[in-house]
């Protein structure tokens, strides 16, 4: 890319490289006259070494940006290597404690307990489970950022019916509607199927918690130029403040503090949407619902 840019310059770095040569001849050899016929010849000189001048300045500052970009390029791999070598090792040291604590809090659960003792083992058995589920996370996540994506074509009617048949039950248990539709231009698009479900399972997710019995929760998908996904509920909505920061890994929103969540299912949902080279927007207004939309472009044939 940098070689196509500079090639630009070339011709005027030529131009004004002769018109200096031009310039040093005629002091050479004597013959520098301004005389009237000469103003033409000396305009001619000036311009071409103000192109060369122009020229050079241009392809240093092309040269210094290139160089800056690939400074970023370098750091920003660098930590992403650092960021996954982090929780890596989050995961190997805190996995057998954890397992560790889960079973003997299970093991506590089982003896003779008072209301107030059976209170604080349950609120030890959701911490530890919350904490389990956020390691598990974490890993994905570091997971996600290095393997590559398992490319299938997918049938678009089967997989909604798929993950409707998945999630109903629950949806039902805790009584609310959960619906889905296809306006498939295609019927079959590439994706890696095993992220999606993932991404779809964390958008559900959250639009379960974050609701109310009775609320609603719709899936629509299609596929035109773009795969999209959208995903509403009826909820409680999400702080206009927050909005900008809910990608974000571990970011909670002071209204959701309370309810359980790791606070990495968004940040997951956009890495698998941006391993796919597609992008994730979210909508949101309180006590009104939230719409997430995921759009996904064709995969590349090269």
């Amino acid at each position: 890319m940098m070689r196509l840019r500079n090639s630009r310059y070339l011709l005027p770095l030529a131009l004004g490289v002769l018109g200096l040569l031009l310039l040093v001849r005629m002091f050479l050899a004597g013959a520098f006259v301004l005389v009237p016929e000469d103003i033409d010849v000396v305009l001619l000189v000036v311009l071409l070494s103000i192109t060369l001048v122009a020229a050079i300045h241009r392809m240093v500052q092309i040269s210094m940006n290139h160089l800056r970009t690939r400074s970023i390029r370098q750091a920003r791999r660098q930590t992403l290597a650092e960021h996954r070598r982090f929780l890596s090792r989050l995961d190997h040291e805190l996995k057998n404690p954890l397992t560790a604590l889960q079973v003997g809090v299970k093991t506590l659960a089982l003896t003779n307990l008072d209301e107030r003792q059976a209170q604080i083992v349950a609120t030890l058995e959701a911490e530890t489970s919350r904490l389990s589920r956020l390691v598990t996370d974490l890993r994905k996540l570091a997971e996600l950022e290095t393997q590559p994506l398992n490319l299938q074509p997918v049938n678009l009617h089967v997989f909604v019916a798929d993950m409707l048949q998945a999630e109903r039950e629950r949806f039902e248990a805790a009584r609310r509607t959960l619906t889905a539709g296809v306006s498939a231009g295609q019927d079959v698009w590439t994706f890696d199927q095993d992220l999606l479900v993932l991404a779809i399972h964390n958008l559900l997710d959250n639009a379960l918690k974050y609701s109310r019995p009775g609320d609603a929760v719709r899936m629509d998908i299609s596929a035109q130029q773009e795969l999209l996904i959208r995903i509403s509920d009826t909820g409680i909505g999400i702080p206009s403040a927050a909005l900008a920061h809910v990608w974000e890994e571990l970011y909670r929103a002071h209204q959701i503090e309370k309810t359980s969540g790791s606070g990495i299912g968004l940040a997951l949902v956009k890495a698998i949407v941006e391993r796919h080279d597609g992008t994730a927007h979210i909508e949101s207004r309180l006590d009104q619902g939230t719409t997430v939309t995921l759009r996904l472009p064709p995969v590349s044939q090269d």
